[in-house]
């Protein structure tokens, strides 16, 4: 095991906050300050919390809102696998408090779902500190007692699919434990094992989908994800698209299906 996953494992800390602007941001500034591989940041509630793309991610009180700050030894280039990582820790912290019937899924390329609702998200952000190098922090949020109206994808929350007697900290609790095993797997093996685990639970694979790009919209049938974390897409005509970065939705003629 490398140093850092082993770093990870022995001298992760936990930073708890009533209140905090974003947990990411302060993992940055945390960074920023000269500290510290493996910090863990959670906040009861964000008056700023944010998604992919700089939306807002409403941060109602009683959800899960936590950063990870993480220094890798691998490089920057691959940090973008460790939404994957992330993504398979959230799901390994729910799975087996579903519901009889309900069914936990990740969705390429940074969220979580239930059913075909929105149950939490994942935001990923490298960047490099001059006096303390290079930097990832990975942000998850988990819908734990509520969740948003009127969003463009629809959303739920743990309590409303039927998730009892749990809260924000028992779900932090459990992503700690994953967050930390799956880390290391991905820092001492590779993405492979976490692609192959990640695709079980993925939304959509072998159907139809729209990928809404900044200039494009696309629909074709979902493959997988290559060995960069890219969304593998085959269009009408056959030809497969590697997409870096996309929103994903199901098409008319496949919406409903699981």
């Amino acid at each position: 095991m490398s140093k850092h996953a082993k770093n990870l494992l022995n001298d992760y800390h936990l930073l708890s906050f009533d209140t905090l602007d974003s947990t990411n941001e302060e993992a940055k500034r945390l960074a920023k300050a000269g500290g510290g591989h493996g910090a863990v940041i959670w906040a009861k509630k964000q008056t700023a919390g944010k998604g992919r793309m700089s939306r807002h991610w409403i941060s109602a009180d009683g959800n899960l809102f936590v950063s990870v700050l993480l220094q890798p030894e691998k490089p920057l280039s691959e940090a973008s696998q460790l939404s994957f990582v992330a993504a398979m820790a959230v799901i390994e912290s729910l799975v087996d408090l579903m519901p009889k019937g309900k069914k936990i899924h990740c969705k390429w390329p940074n969220d979580i779902l239930v059913g075909d609702k929105k149950l939490g998200g994942i935001l990923l952000e490298s960047f490099s500190a001059p006096d303390t190098g290079n930097w990832v922090v990975v942000g998850v949020g988990v819908n734990v007692d509520s969740f948003p109206p009127r969003t463009e994808f629809p959303a739920t929350c743990l309590k409303d699919v039927g998730v009892e007697l749990v809260s924000a900290k028992i779900i932090l609790s459990r992503f700690i434990h994953h967050f930390i095993e799956r880390y290391n797997q991905w820092n001492t093996k590779g993405f492979a094992p976490v692609r192959k685990d990640w695709e079980q639970y993925a939304w959509g694979i072998g159907k139809t989908i729209t990928a809404r790009l900044p200039d494009e919209e696309m629909e074709g049938i979902a493959e997988g994800i290559d060995p960069q974390g890219a969304l593998i897409l085959k269009l009408k005509d056959g030809k497969k698209r590697h997409i870096l970065a996309a929103d994903v939705f199901p098409t008319a003629k496949s919406a409903g299906k699981k």
